[in-house]
């Protein structure tokens, strides 16, 4: 698989494209610019665009839309420090097949890119919900539970016990930051616009009773391990 790798962090760089050629990836060029990105793929028509989610000065998104048009053949896949949703979506909108976080453990990058390759679209389990409710339509505990993260689904009992994003955060012990973005998160693969309307889908759901009996078994289960 041939890779043309394109980030603005140049430590980043160096270090992705060496665990990339550890497990049998060819970087065949590394971009520090939109500009030297667009030039590489031009030259090499590599597999896939590894594309940062920013560079300085450049809209990463505008390269994107530029490849995508340009050269059709050549995947692009967006990687990020953020799982903002809103991201995301740009990212989709704009013709990406995949979506990395940079926390994702490498080999699950590896399989991104690989999924990718075979023509599939890719995005790492925290957006694998992506648009996956279509408005009006009641989905099964089971969908939601593909939909939602454990986490995304802890937030959203909480939410529905009247809990704030504060109050969430220090509940779950996570940041402020990180209880936003999973409140987001959750609302954006629900396709909710609000918490009252995200509520409303979990309670006719049914999941709420099955993510709070998990819940306390969890915690049952720590408590055991710590005892």
């Amino acid at each position: 698989m041939r890779i043309v790798l394109g980030s603005d962090h140049r430590l980043f760089v160096d270090a992705m494209a060496d665990a990339l050629a550890r497990n049998g990836m060819t970087v065949v060029a590394c971009g520090m610019s939109g500009q030297e990105v667009l030039g590489a793929v031009a030259r090499y028509e590599p597999d896939i665009c590894l594309l940062g989610a920013s560079f300085k000065g450049s809209s990463s998104l505008d390269v994107l839309r530029l490849i995508r048009k340009h050269y059709p053949a050549t995947k692009v896949v967006v990687f990020s420090d953020s799982a903002d949703p809103a991201e995301v979506s740009a990212a989709i909108d704009g013709g990406a097949a995949g979506f990395i976080s940079k926390e994702q453990h490498m080999s699950d990058v590896i399989r991104t890119l690989v999924r990718v390759r075979a023509g599939e679209q890719a995005f790492d389990d925290s957006h694998a919900g992506h648009e996956a409710r279509k408005p009006g339509v009641l989905v099964s505990p089971d969908c939601l539970r593909r939909m939602l993260t454990f986490r995304e689904q802890e937030v959203l009992m909480l939410m529905m016990e009247g809990e704030s994003t504060k109050q969430i955060a220090r509940s779950l012990a996570i940041s402020l930051s990180t209880a936003r973005t999973h409140v987001q998160s959750a609302l954006v693969k629900l396709g909710a616009h609000s918490r009252l309307e995200a509520s409303s889908i979990v309670a006719r759901s049914g999941l709420l009773g099955e993510v709070g009996q998990f819940s306390l078994g969890q915690s049952a289960q720590a408590a055991a391990a710590s005892g």
